[in-house]
């Protein structure tokens, strides 16, 4: 696996006129796939959060059931709480605490212990930097009722995945199998900028 490491870093070295930071995060991105890891240092940036993303977010929230017990995973500025005012709790997650009340969690490692508590779960911009889709909804277990999610299906966004740093290659198939095979019900499907948005309850 190294020695494969070594010569896909060394193909993708650039040449001139090349964006550095783009072939840097390609070659990150291979490392981080061979060892799936998750990439802490690119988070830990806040220029990393990009406004134009809060379109997105605020589409799921639309979908959003009244009165839920929110846990939102990827929960970067908040967005949602900011947003929306007939909820009956919320929890925000991220890979870094960014506010003293997020609470950190790295989805490649497992689902907190707070999720308990919820009935309704938020990925938005999320699920691309996880490996393992099927295990993250089976460790949500049963009080959740609803999940929105958005996803860039590797068989609908043509964009390098590596470029962009993601991490998985879910078709839209694909997730929506898991879905199923997890007791959801697709009840709204959309998309954003080829991005596919859901709105799943559980049957």
């Amino acid at each position: 696996m190294k020695t494969f490491i070594k010569s896909l870093i060394k193909f993708l070295r650039p040449a001139k006129n090349v964006d550095q930071a783009i072939i840097e995060r390609q070659i990150e991105n291979v490392k981080l796939r061979a060892e799936k890891k998750t990439d802490l240092d690119r988070w830990q940036n806040d220029n990393q959060l990009f406004r134009d993303w809060d379109e997105r977010t605020l589409i799921l929230a639309s979908y959003i059931r009244p009165n839920a017990s929110i846990i939102e995973f990827g929960a970067g500025n908040m967005v949602i709480k900011t947003n929306i005012d007939n909820y009956k709790s919320y929890i925000p997650t991220d890979i870094v605490a960014r506010f003293e009340e997020t609470i950190v969690c790295d989805l490649n490692e497992g689902i907190i212990e707070e999720v308990k508590n919820c009935d309704t779960a938020v990925f938005s911009g999320v699920l691309e930097y996880v490996y393992d889709i099927d295990r993250v909804f089976t460790e949500l277990g049963p009080t959740i009722k609803q999940v929105v999610l958005s996803y860039c299906c590797s068989d609908i966004v043509t964009l390098s995945r590596d470029k962009n740093g993601w991490l998985s290659d879910y078709t839209k198939s694909d997730l929506e199998e898991i879905f199923i095979n997890q007791g959801f019900k697709i009840e709204n499907y959309s998309e954003w900028r080829n991005q596919s948005l859901y709105n799943l309850i559980r049957e």
